[in-house]
């Protein structure tokens, strides 16, 4: 079984006006951008991974998908980077979020309502449905 770990509540930045942030210097700017968000998955644990006492809500949300094998969830924690040439006209990254995948907020903030930091999904059309529901950022 998989276990991800989701978070639940936004940023400590996200209080941030965009004067604020447009007044940022662009390295704290682009760090600001790339923050995590709500729904994002932040690890993939196996089963039965001791999770700490801060890996709860209202910050996170545990979510467990038994007979989901860590490798095939585990790339939803890869970042989202950019290509580009740099003025030495070599190829580098950067990066754009610290997260590519994220489940959506409603889906987050539905469950996080319910007041359970651990969800557990054992049908497996409702696992599949979490599993397709999962967006791929682009920017």
């Amino acid at each position: 079984m998989a276990e991800l770990l989701v978070r639940a509540s936004g940023h400590w930045l996200d209080s941030k006006t965009q004067g604020e942030v447009d007044a940022m210097p662009q390295g704290e700017r682009d760090s600001y951008n790339a923050r995590t968000q709500v729904g994002d998955i932040i690890i993939v644990k196996p089963d039965g991974w001791e999770w700490g006492k801060e890996e709860c809500l209202p910050t996170f949300l545990v979510v467990k998908l038994p007979q989901v094998d860590v490798a095939t969830v585990e790339h939803f924690t890869n970042p989202l980077n950019e290509i580009y040439i740099n003025e030495q006209g070599r190829e580098q990254q950067r990066l754009l979020k610290r997260r590519k995948y994220r489940i959506p907020e409603n889906w987050v903030s539905n469950k996080a309502l319910l007041g359970k930091s651990v969800i557990e999904i054992t049908l497996s059309a409702q696992k599949q449905a979490l599993i397709d529901s999962i967006v791929e950022k682009t920017s």
